[in-house]
């Protein structure tokens, strides 16, 4: 059995999914946006050796968790969608990477969003990518084998 810990906010609205891309430039430098997709439900999930300390569960920075631990974070109910910027972007560049991220425009096959920045026909290279569970949170350890499989709800906060 593989134990995990389960990360999820007691209040709504306090979930992120927070994704970095990249672009390389003709001249070997970089330029890069981070898109936040903030969600009024969802998870996290973090291994036994990486718990969460008191301080980060009630930081403002959040408690963040890997997407590819875990079940799935199973997002729900985007609300918001922001895009930050580093390097010269265009007002028109900017204009067409917020379409697709907050879900104006979409691509052939459909995409926009979250899943635009993954799999969409750009040149933007996933460079981080993180859940982020807003405080307060609940800390439960799952059995990461069985779905849904509770092994002790509450867990005590590391100092």
């Amino acid at each position: 059995m593989t134990k995990l810990y389960r990360i999820t906010p007691v209040d709504k609205k306090s979930i992120e999914f927070v994704i970095e891309c990249v672009q390389k430039l003709e001249d070997d430098d970089y330029r890069s946006f981070t898109a936040t997709f903030l969600y009024r439900w969802g998870q996290g999930f973090r291994e036994l050796d990486n718990p969460v300390s008191r301080w980060e569960a009630e930081s403002d920075d959040g408690v963040s968790c890997s997407p590819q631990i875990g079940w799935g974070s199973e997002l729900d109910d985007l609300i918001s969608v922001w895009v930050d910027y580093d390097g010269d972007w265009t007002d028109e560049e900017r204009e067409e990477i917020e379409a697709y991220c907050e879900g104006e425009q979409d691509d052939e096959e459909g995409r926009w969003g979250e899943a635009w920045l993954f799999d969409g026909d750009h040149d933007y290279e996933i460079e981080y990518d993180e859940i982020v569970v807003r405080g307060p949170v609940k800390i439960d350890l799952v059995d990461d084998d069985n779905y849904n499989v509770v092994i002790e709800e509450n867990v005590q906060l590391e100092e």
